[in-house]
């Protein structure tokens, strides 16, 4: 039986981004738009582990954690908070409010699993080796070499890759487009989302 991920998540595209890591490294994931659809899911069958962002509409993550630790009875499963507004104090915040662990956003694609796995028991960690992303156009500059930053849009749909360069690349930003993310070794510098 697959290790079961709940992420709790109301940011569509970091719902996506998660989900899509977690399942390339084996792992089984639900997912819930917000704390009372993700108290449910919960409720319904337990994860092996929540990842659940702090800010959300109708239940915040804390409310949403505090909840599935005491009204589930599911203390043994890891919580782990993510949020984009980090501030001084947050970790011992979400601490004392039941979570297992801290992890502020933008989301770091060759390093996320291996955050998440760090909460799991060995024994539930997928052990994959980690995704390594091809690039299907030219070779982008670097920021550094072109002062501007550089967006990695992976997806396996041409229509969509034409669709984020057209959308990006007026805006100013270096755009590098993957068609697929397959697994394989690991390296390179860190892009996030």
């Amino acid at each position: 039986m697959s290790t079961r991920i709940l992420i709790i998540e109301d940011n569509p595209a970091n719902m996506e981004l998660m989900s899509y890591l977690l399942l390339r490294f084996g792992y089984e994931v639900d997912m819930a738009a917000n704390g009372k659809q993700g108290l449910e899911k919960a409720s319904f069958r337990p994860p092996d582990l929540v990842i659940c962002d702090l800010e959300m509409p109708e239940m915040n993550g804390f409310e949403a954690g505090t909840k599935i630790k005491t009204v589930l009875g599911c203390e043994a499963i890891p919580l782990v908070a993510v949020t984009a507004f980090a501030m001084v104090g947050d970790r011992d915040k979400v601490l004392t409010a039941g979570f297992n662990g801290y992890l502020s956003k933008p989301i770091f694609l060759e390093t996320f699993v291996a955050q998440i796995e760090s909460f799991l028991p060995i024994e539930k960690r997928c052990g994959r080796a980690p995704v390594q992303f091809h690039q299907t156009s030219e070779p982008a500059l670097l920021p550094e070499q072109t002062g501007r930053a550089t967006i990695l849009v992976v997806d396996d749909s041409p229509v969509n890759l034409s669709l984020f360069r057209s959308t990006l690349e007026p805006s100013g930003y270096g755009v590098v487009t993957a068609g697929t993310a397959p697994g394989g070794g690991g390296g390179g510098r860190s892009t996030a989302i």
